[in-house]
């Protein structure tokens, strides 16, 4: 049905037009927007399945390679080519020409017949960077080690295990060999066995080296599920299986990883750590020769999405709806245009919709809180943090700079008080693990740099040794200086940090998070901070651990520190958002209660002498009020620029400045009509138009400054 023929039916096409525009334009960049983040998602996927593959041939070609010396060499004693009194020269033969190799070592067993029930071991291996030949039976009775049983026995690799002679966890290739003249092998035991070793460390630099983001990490389990490399190197050295690790975390999602990689297949899995809230996907690749997987852990916080473009499409796509919805009212109000009651429902509803366009770019804002702190590495996984501690160690070989001292700290957090709009007063307890004797000589102290001078109380309140560390706590309380921008206030969302530093820069100090000492690291469960924290005004969102970089652009005289903000700051990070409700009722109510005023004065204003003797309308009272309103909520105003000493103009405050306006539009709208000059706009059906027209155009005052300040 169309709507009466002439000026209703010419709105009708008009907000029809305006609507389908607005409609299509908003799926557009809707539409846009989400093929930008699947297809970045995507490519991220793609990326790292690539670097797994590639990593997995990469170690696959080096492994044979070793088993190839390991069989070769094997065959040679087998034939006779080797004499024993020529060994030892071929071992260093064969790391001469292949100087990559880690170890190399023929064990005989006692039993063999030019042995005499003697031992002999010879064995090159890698010491500071030189090979070095060593004998093993000098150390340990070798024939009662598990790579020895298992190599005189068959082909094949062997599990990860510490080395003895080597001093380093190893895994190795072993062929057994028979020597010329000997009586055939007996069960399947031989005269010996030849084992090339691979050092797990050069496992380790290989898979570190993958561009796997700040806290992703990749691993390495052998055909049983024992870990060959991991960011967390105990779990080498442990012999630790994932399966076991699964178990211990009650974790389902890691023994189906487990049971999928030791079947050596390829994949991907959905994973999401419940002791620490992150989200990831591990992609796995099979390394066929030594029957092991290599498995790449992606954190999908990590995703490389521009999330400002995200937002903005996302304030683009509610300005598109916001505009469609007000067409369709003005559309359906074509049908019975002269009726004041479907005009008044249309301006309603308009103002309606420009409200929830506010409130929906509110919630676009909010997001905010799930965000991490820009220039930070959050820290909520021990694994995360090793993998993100050894690529740091890396960058100071590059640079010829000494290991870091690795300091675990802790942090407890009992109250926080705002005293001014910058500063805030915190208190709780700190503590650290000093390692013995590694932290022998290292003062036992730190500082907060963002402390306010003198006002700084830094308080020891335990010291005891737990085994080889020494544990030391301090009670504190500072007021932190922390600039604050109020530009979007009261929709804001603040990250309170407690920053960290030790006194003994020249030493390479690095802080790490204690995350050992916190039962549950997810950041919305607020560790380090006490039960029931509250903190009046503000929502508490999440609590974490970063790493803060910054380039300080000095060296503080410490050559070896680094400048270009890769040295990574402890940071103790509480998120906070500014509570809506107290926000409003402190500094819109006014606001609200004078917008309520204005309208009624808007309403009692017409050119009837009834009416307006009933109301007492006249246009000298009407400016009174109006100037009376208008002292009202500039003080409610400079209450606010007192509080908050924004050097920016607030958000909220462009509410005050169109309230401004709407007082000087109603007093300019009494004086015209009052006028003695005749004014459609003005005198249509008693003022009509401005009366219908105050409250969509208020709102979209609202709603247009919103998008000013959040689209930035």
């Amino acid at each position: 049905m169309r709507p009466p023929s002439g000026f209703p039916r010419l709105v009708f096409a008009l907000a029809t037009c305006c609507a389908l525009t607005a409609f299509v334009a908003a799926a557009l960049f809707a539409w846009a927007d989400y093929r930008t983040r699947v297809l970045a998602t995507e490519s991220w996927f793609e990326r790292f399945q690539a670097q797994a593959a590639v990593a997995a041939e990469q170690l696959d070609e080096d492994l044979v390679r070793l088993s190839a010396i390991a069989d070769d060499l094997a065959l040679d004693l087998s034939l006779g080519e080797v004499p024993l009194d020529q060994l030892e020269a071929r071992l260093a033969e064969v790391v001469e020409q292949n100087p990559y190799l880690f170890g190399v070592v023929v064990a005989f067993s006692p039993e063999a017949e030019p042995l005499s029930g003697q031992l002999y071991a010879p064995y090159w291996v890698k010491r500071d960077d030189r090979h070095r030949l060593i004998q093993i039976e000098d150390f340990y009775d070798y024939t009662d080690a598990d790579w020895f049983r298992a190599g005189i026995r068959s082909a094949g690799w062997i599990n990860p295990f510490f080395g003895e002679a080597s001093q380093t966890m190893v895994s190795g290739y072993c062929a057994p060999f028979q020597l010329p003249g000997s009586a055939p092998a007996v069960d399947g035991v031989h005269d010996g066995t030849v084992c090339v070793d691979y050092s797990l460390e050069d496992v380790r630099e290989l898979v570190t080296a993958l561009d796997l983001g700040p806290t992703g990490y990749a691993f390495v389990i052998s055909s049983d599920g024992q870990f060959v490399s991991h960011p967390q190197r105990s779990y080498v050295r442990q012999g630790l299986t994932l399966q076991a690790l699964a178990t211990q975390l009650r974790d389902p999602q890691l023994r189906r990883l487990a049971e999928r990689a030791t079947d050596l297949r390829s994949g991907a899995i959905a994973y999401s750590n419940e002791l620490t809230g992150q989200d990831a996907w591990i992609f796995f690749s099979p390394i066929p020769v030594p029957q092991w997987s290599l498995a790449v852990v992606a954190v999908y916080d990590e995703v490389p999405l521009n999330l400002t473009h995200h937002k903005r499409s996302q304030i683009v796509v509610t300005i598109g709806l916001v505009l469609g919805l007000c067409a369709v009212l003005v559309a359906l109000a074509s049908y019975r245009l002269y009726s004041q009651r479907v005009l008044w429902g249309s301006s309603v509803g308009i103002a309606l919709v420009f409200l929830i366009g506010i409130v929906r770019i509110w919630s676009v804002e909010f997001v905010e809180v799930g965000r991490d702190p820009p220039d930070s590495v959050m820290l909520v996984d021990s694994t995360a943090m090793e993998n993100y501690l050894a690529d740091y160690r890396r960058q100071l070989e590059e640079h010829s700079i000494g290991e870091p001292l690795l300091v675990p700290t802790g942090v407890y957090i009992e109250a926080i008080r705002f005293e001014t709009p910058h500063d805030f007063v915190v208190s709780g307890i700190i503590w650290q693990r000093y390692e013995s004797p590694e932290h022998d000589d290292l003062e036992r102290a730190l500082f907060f740099p963002d402390a306010v001078p003198d006002k700084d109380v830094l308080r020891p309140l335990f010291r005891f040794r737990d085994g080889n560390d020494e544990v030391i706590g301090w009670f504190f309380k500072t007021t932190l200086h922390q600039p604050t921008d109020y530009t979007r206030f009261p929709i804001d969302v603040r990250n309170l940090q407690l920053r960290v530093w030790h006194p003994d820069m020249e030493r390479g100090v690095v802080l790490v998070p204690a995350l050992g000492d916190y039962s549950l690291l997810h950041p919305t469960a607020l560790p380090g901070l006490e039960a029931g924290f509250a903190l009046p005004g503000w929502q508490v969102f999440r609590s974490f651990f970063a790493y803060r970089f910054f380039d300080y652009r000095v060296s503080f005289g410490i050559s070896e520190i680094a400048k270009d903000g890769d040295f990574p700051e402890l940071t103790y990070n509480i998120v906070v958002r500014r509570n809506l409700t107290d926000a409003f009722i402190s500094n819109q109510v006014p606001l609200f209660v004078a917008a309520i005023m204005l309208f009624a004065m808007l309403m009692i204003d017409t050119r009837r002498q009834e009416q307006a003797s009933l109301y007492g309308f006249t246009t000298s009272r009407v400016l009174g009020t109006a100037a009376a309103i208008f002292f009202i909520i500039l003080l409610a105003h400079i209450d606010i620029r007192r509080r908050y000493v924004a050097e920016q103009i607030m958000y909220i405050e462009y509410f005050y400045f169109i309230t401004y306006f709407a007082i000087v539009a109603i007093a300019i709208n009494a004086f015209m009509l009052a006028g003695p000059h005749y004014s459609r706009f003005f005198h249509y059906k008693d003022n009509l138009i401005p009366k219908l027209l105050y409250w969509p155009l208020l709102h979209g005052g609202f709603f247009f400054v919103t998008v000013l300040i959040f689209y930035r």
